[in-house]
């Protein structure tokens, strides 16, 4: 379960211009714990919010800062060992530029006007394929991450991530997919299987009466062209005929005109031989309007026979009723009808295909089952595993006595439309149902977490799972987003110890709390203080080392009224995270980061990969 990961991947640069209240913020970071603290509303969640943005959270046009038409957040990550691998893979796939030497930019450009846009070192690309590239390279854990843990549904995917099951789940996930639409199929053939006769009955009625009428593509409209020329017959007759008067019968008509200025113009061929194309030209005009007065002829010859139109209008009436029922025009009666024999013959042919798709549901199933079956041996063997791990973690977490227990079910016959052959349910994720049971001290028994656990207990258990889930993931980044919540003292310090361990196994950690006891725990320290400038409310960053972390601590410990006993406590807690070199002035700060300019509050907040 526990795989090995590269020192050298790591978050190195982040940039956020014109986002929210922001105006230019740029932060160098180094590996290892870096904290972030200040007051509440401050916008201590300023970098995860940044980074959420650049890893694919979806983002609107009021998220740029007010008097600026784009804002823009920029991250630079140095890439090695497996993760290096995996991105590579994934820019030869989406076909974005290929990383150098292990350097990765990422790039997200807000628009006022909604246009946003997205870069890969340096090149356009879809959300999409943004949230690929960046999805191996950061988990994150929410401030509400441990309140998910009490979700029916949330030990599950906790479990196959820590098994490595994502191939089998997406394998059932298809195997389920298929037998679910078999299974529907069936359903609704048997369905109609019990109402054959009179369904057939409709279909023939329906049927017949198509057939009967055989309409053909296009028939209304020649119809109705034929009607509308027997209802003016009349005006026809005359309109042609005067039509034709102008023509060539009446006096000066114009094919006595032409025919005059033809021989004029041949008179003058004589004197100027280039009138002979000009005399072609007139015989072509004269071939012409003869041409047309024989067409006014056979047009003049309507006739406004009643019976004739009387039997139009009836042909018209019956596809309209027809049209009416089928859709409205010939082509959806056309269609219908189609639709209609195809219906009739599978009705006809219901037993057959009854039998074929009970045969398939049978093989549909089977394949379901043997991927859920091997799922359930998998989450079976490596929940005990997952168990172990966590109980392992919670000692140090000041749970000595707590023990959790991962269980592994089969799923109740009602959850779900597909059953295999024992009667028990499969869904889209198998066969098993999971859930964590908790005991907080020795001796008790083990009831659901979400039922027994306290609002600390569950913070704890989720950063033990999430310690265990991580040892086994190559994610180079892990952010966590006031995961302290409801806890103090000494299990506060506990968790700082833990978060500390984590950074130290070759991954870098930024964390947002309001515990001192995990503050003092960084490599690295930023403050963020909310202030006012030019009348405007912005928040700034600002690294502390030496005496202004003392000072910092100071106020977490203290309040607004810090004492000289306070800051020497404060003293004494980095002194006891980083040894005693911690309390001397000049200590170095091995991740240090630096604002360059003031800082805004970040946007609304956004889930992530990894929390629980």
């Amino acid at each position: 379960m526990y795989r090995s990961r590269d020192s050298a991947c790591m978050l190195s640069h982040l940039t956020v211009r014109n986002v929210a209240l922001i105006d230019h913020v740029e932060l160098s970071l180094r590996p290892g714990l870096t904290v972030l603290t200040g007051e509440t509303g401050a916008g201590k969640s300023i970098v995860v919010e940044a980074l959420l943005l650049l890893l694919g959270q979806r983002a609107s046009a009021e998220a740029v800062r007010a008097g600026s038409a784009e804002g823009t957040v920029e991250a630079q990550f140095h890439l090695g060992g497996e993760t290096r691998r995996r991105v590579d893979d994934r820019l030869r796939e989406h076909e974005l530029p290929p990383l150098e030497d292990g350097t990765l930019v990422l790039r997200r450009v807000l628009s006022r006007e909604g246009r946003h846009k997205q870069q890969v070192n340096g090149a356009l690309c879809t959300l999409a394929q943004l949230k690929a590239i960046a999805e191996p390279l950061v988990d994150f854990t929410g401030q509400h991450a441990h309140q998910q843990l009490l979700r029916p549904a949330a030990a599950l995917p906790l479990l196959d991530g820590f098994a490595g099951l994502d191939d089998d789940v997406a394998a059932m996930a298809a195997a389920f997919h298929a037998a679910s639409t078999t299974a529907a199929e069936l359903s609704e053939l048997h369905t109609k299987e019990a109402d054959k006769e009179r369904r057939l009955d409709v279909l023939r009625f329906y049927l017949d009466e198509i057939e009967a009428l055989d309409p053909q593509a296009g028939e209304d409209l020649s119809l109705e062209r034929d009607r509308r020329r027997l209802l003016n017959a009349g005006k026809l007759r005359e309109t042609v005929g005067d039509a034709r008067t102008l023509l060539v019968d009446g006096e000066h008509d114009v094919l006595t005109r032409l025919q005059q200025a033809r021989a004029a113009l041949t008179r003058g061929v004589r004197d100027d031989p280039a009138l002979e194309a000009l005399v072609s030209s007139l015989d072509e005009a004269v071939v012409l309007i003869d041409d047309v007065a024989r067409s006014l002829v056979r047009h003049a010859d309507v006739d406004d026979d009643p019976r004739l139109l009387l039997t139009i209008e009836d042909r018209l009436d019956a596809l309209k009723r027809v049209m009416k029922k089928h859709g409205g025009d010939l082509d959806a009666v056309l269609r219908a009808k189609t639709a209609l024999q195809s219906e009739h013959a599978l009705l006809k042919d219901a037993a057959a295909r009854v039998a074929a798709l009970e045969l398939q549901l049978a093989k549909d199933t089977a394949a379901a089952v043997v991927v859920a079956d091997r799922l359930s041996l998998a989450r079976r063997h490596s929940a005990l595993e997952l168990a172990r791990a966590v109980d392992a973690e919670l000692p140090s977490l000041g749970m000595a006595g707590a023990h959790i227990q991962v269980a592994v079910e089969p799923l109740s016959s009602s959850s779900s439309m597909l059953q295999r052959p024992d009667g028990v349910a499969l869904s889209r994720s198998g066969a098993d149902r999971v859930e964590f049971l908790f005991s907080a001290n020795a001796g008790e028994g083990l009831a659901p977490l979400a039922k027994v656990a306290s609002g600390g207990e569950l913070s704890r258990v989720l950063l033990a799972v999430k310690r265990v889930l991580l040892a086994g993931d190559p994610v180079p980044v892990s952010v966590f987003d006031e995961v302290d919540a409801g806890v103090g003292g000494a299990v506060g310090e506990a968790i700082g110890i833990k978060l500390q361990a984590i950074a130290g196994e070759q991954r870098q950690v930024l964390c947002i709390t309001h515990l001192p006891q995990i503050a003092c725990r960084g490599d690295g320290h930023l403050v963020v203080e909310k202030v006012v400038s030019g009348g405007r409310a912005i928040s700034q960053v600002r690294a502390v080392a030496d005496e202004a972390r003392v000072d910092e601590l100071g106020r977490m410990l203290g309040g607004q009224e810090i004492t000289a006993a306070t800051l020497e406590h404060a003293r004494e807690m980095l002194a006891r995270a980083h040894g005693s070199s911690a309390s001397r002035p000049g200590r170095p700060t091995p991740s240090a980061l630096l604002a360059s300019q003031p800082l805004a509050a970040a946007p609304k907040k956004a889930k992530r990969r990894g929390a629980a």
